[in-house]
Order: structure tokens, then C-alpha cells, then sequence
């Protein structure tokens, strides 16, 4: 095999490489709405209920129940793949004890009603 021939090949297979990496980080980002939205049409979560509502609960309530960890992994699991491709039922437990932990202890909050019915 020639020099040249060996070189295009390695620079043909590098290319492409370098494309379909690119092709990956492509792939967007989904929101709360979307990511819930998506799991329930693929039966993959415990959330019922209006997504929108239930985001809109969980970002008001997050910081003061320190649960911002526990949504930031739970989402990340769904955005790894498809979602429901990956199990993410460790990661949707995690945030829903979290939950639960605050809102027993704040029962009168208006999001606390929100998350609890929904979970």
C-alpha cells in the first residue's frame, strides 16, 4: 500500500469520526416540560399530571428544598439518550424523597400541593 493511500485513508476515517462526534453533541437539550412530557408518553416516570405545572412547582420549590442536585441529576439521566432509553428510576427516587421530605414539612405550601399530587 502507498503512503498517500494509507494517509487518505487515515484522514477520511478521522473526518468522519470527527462528524459523527459532532452529530452527538447535536442533539439538543431537553427542558423539564419536554423531559416529562416525553417520559410519560414512554410510561417511564411516576409524574402525573400537567408538566408544566409540575416544573413550574419544582423550580419554586427546589433551592428551599435543597433538592436542586437531585432534579439536575434526574434530568441529565433523561438527556442522556432517548428518553426512557436509560433507567433513570434511581435518579426519579432520589428526587421524589427529596420532594416528599419538604413537603410533608410544608403541607400548606401551594407548589408542595402541586408536587404531591403529581408524584
Amino acid at each position: 500500500m502507498s503512503f498517500r493511500f494509507l494517509s487518505a485513508t487515515f484522514i477520511a476515517a478521522a473526518i468522519a469520526s470527527s462528524h459523527l462526534a459532532a452529530c452527538d453533541d447535536e442533539r439538543p437539550t431537553l427542558d423539564c416540560v419536554e423531559l416529562c412530557d416525553e417520559a410519560q408518553a414512554g410510561s417511564c416516570t411516576f409524574i402525573t399530571g400537567d408538566c408544566g405545572d409540575f416544573c413550574g412547582a419544582l423550580t419554586n420549590v427546589q433551592d428551599a428544598a435543597t433538592c436542586t442536585d437531585e432534579r439536575q441529576a434526574y434530568e441529565r439521566c433523561l438527556n442522556e439518550d432517548e428518553v426512557c432509553d436509560t433507567s433513570c428510576d434511581d435518579a426519579e427516587a432520589a428526587l421524589t424523597n427529596c420532594l416528599i421530605v419538604y413537603c410533608v414539612a410544608n403541607a400548606s405550601n401551594a407548589d408542595c400541593a402541586t408536587l404531591t399530587a403529581s408524584i
